[in-house]
């Protein structure tokens, strides 16, 4: 037992000789709640911090709270100075988008006026070429051309063609103001057309008529028309004469002519009385094919 004790008083005596003898350790932190609770992570306080380091941390998280009001207030500012731009590109953009309305407007209603006056434009322009063909019709209704005579040297117009209608179409002779060819004679073209111009417009058309029963004999008489209306009854003809080679082959009886009717400014083809195809010399000068008289 004695022994014991001593080793027990021994033991102590030298326990606490360490415990003098080590350094003296800080006390530990107060728990916070969360510490408590178990918590992984410690929050310090600010009455955990030493005196000293105390009025440095106030120091410190004043002056970043001034700088956190600062920054709030200039960007407040900002955001304001920003609001207010964007309030004026808004407004702007609204103007601009009823400017472009407008002028979209603007635009489509020039569109359509420019498309009223080109259809006016049009129409104005046929109505002057139509005037212009039908007074040169006019100016040639006595005419008429006769196309198959045969060429002579130091012909006799006049003759010739006095022996043409009372020979070919059984007529008596015609007064006339002047007959001539309409050129001279080429190696493609050896019988120049042969134009009269009469006196009396009752046997002009009485040398039209009968000469609608010369087709086939190589002769022919027709109207002299302006440039245009030849062309426009020049490009019937291929389709006449299909029609009549087409009825020739079926052996079907088939009228066929070229009718350009009078103060008018085209030509139709007409089969069996019926009107085929029609062919304005005004779309002709329109579309530069011919040349307006």
């Amino acid at each position: 037992m004695s022994k014991r004790n001593r080793h027990d008083r021994g033991s102590s005596s030298s326990a606490d000789e360490r415990s003098s003898s080590s350094p003296k350790c800080p006390p530990p932190p107060a728990k916070t709640s969360r510490m408590a609770t178990g918590g992984s992570e410690a929050t310090v306080t600010m009455n955990a911090l030493p005196s000293e380091l105390q009025s440095l941390a106030k120091l410190i998280l004043g002056q970043t709270k001034q700088q956190q009001e600062a920054v709030g207030d200039r960007l407040s500012d900002q955001i304001k100075i920003l609001d207010g731009k964007v309030d004026s590109l808004s407004t702007e953009l609204t103007a601009v988008r009823e400017r472009v309305g407008s002028l979209e407007a603007a635009a489509d209603w020039n569109n359509t006026e420019i498309e009223r006056l080109q259809r006016e434009l049009q129409q104005e322009k046929r109505e002057r070429i139509k005037s212009d063909l039908l007074a040169e019709r006019y100016s040639r209704k006595p005419d008429i051309i006769v196309r198959g005579l045969p060429y002579r040297r130091e012909e006799n117009c006049v003759l010739l063609f006095n022996d043409f209608v009372s020979g070919e179409l059984g007529l008596d002779p015609v007064g006339l103001v002047a007959v001539h060819r309409l050129s001279q004679p080429t190696k493609t073209r050896p019988n120049p057309p042969l134009l009269a111009r009469l006196i009396n417009l009752h046997d002009r058309d009485r040398v039209l008529r009968e000469g609608r029963r010369l087709r086939g004999t190589g002769l022919a008489v027709h109207e002299h028309l302006p440039p245009p209306l030849q062309a426009a009854r020049a490009k019937l003809v291929p389709d006449r004469d299909a029609a009549t080679t087409k009825a020739r082959e079926n052996s079907t009886v088939c009228k066929v002519s070229i009718w350009v009717p009078h103060k008018s400014t085209y030509a139709v083809l007409m089969v069996n009385g019926k009107e085929q195809k029609r062919v304005d010399a005004i779309d002709l000068v329109l579309a530069a094919n011919v040349k307006p008289t």
